[in-house]
């Protein structure tokens, strides 16, 4: 989650008021959905890694997922199912808001064992990365047979598009809808189950910007 620096902190006497500590809900959590941007070497402004790192940021971080800019997601929620989606629960917002609401403390006395978020799932078979890709400019066209495990748009800055398959048999399935693409988050969407392309098939893409090309990884004859 990339979290703005304009956003006020909490200070270093805020009393305690809370049950809820980093070491044991919030850093799992942090550790789940935020580190792989916010790390020494991500490409967020700021380290969330460490309770000293976040701390300071902590009024910042209930702000942006509360509003759910953060944990930065490309995708328009609700339009497509990936399994890589970094999206926080509703019991994990709640969490993250009473840490910072009662005092964010690093721990309590008599803390239970650390809690487990759910974890990000990846592709049950295959991942992305492994499938054959196949590039293609962003126009609709059809598509060859196979299955689709994954897709990775390759979009200018702040550039949007949306893409849909549509079958010989006149069915649609929703792929995935983007808006304001920030190239820094770019990475494969793993689809939660494969998609099989039958003969027929079309990649119906709508709204994309020049110089687009997406990215379809699978098992394509």
């Amino acid at each position: 989650m990339a979290v703005a620096a304009t956003v006020a902190t909490l200070t270093a006497h805020d009393p305690i008021t809370t049950r809820v500590s980093w070491d044991r809900e919030i850093a799992p959590i942090v550790q789940a959905r935020c580190v792989s941007c916010h790390s020494p070497d991500g490409p967020a402004p700021m380290s969330l890694a460490t309770y000293t790192d976040a701390r300071p940021w902590a009024r910042a971080i209930r702000e942006e997922v509360l509003a759910r800019r953060m944990p930065k997601w490309p995708v328009v929620r609700g339009y497509g199912d990936f399994r890589n989606d970094p999206s926080l629960s509703a019991f994990e917002i709640a969490l993250i808001t009473a840490w910072v609401d009662g005092g964010a403390p690093q721990s309590l006395k008599k803390d239970a064992p650390a809690l487990q978020p759910v974890a990000l799932q990846t592709a049950a078979d295959r991942r992305p990365e492994e499938a054959a890709p196949l590039t293609l400019p962003c126009r609709s066209q059809a598509l060859g047979t196979g299955r689709l495990f994954a897709i990775k748009p390759q979009l200018p800055a702040k550039g949007s598009l949306r893409l849909t398959l549509e079958f010989s048999d006149g069915t649609v399935e929703p792929l995935v809808s983007i808006r304001e693409f920030d190239p820094r988050f770019s990475q494969p969407l793993e689809l939660r189950s494969p998609v099989s392309i039958p003969d027929g098939t079309r990649l119906v893409v709508d709204g994309a910007p020049d110089a687009c090309a997406v990215a379809l990884f699978g098992d394509w004859t």
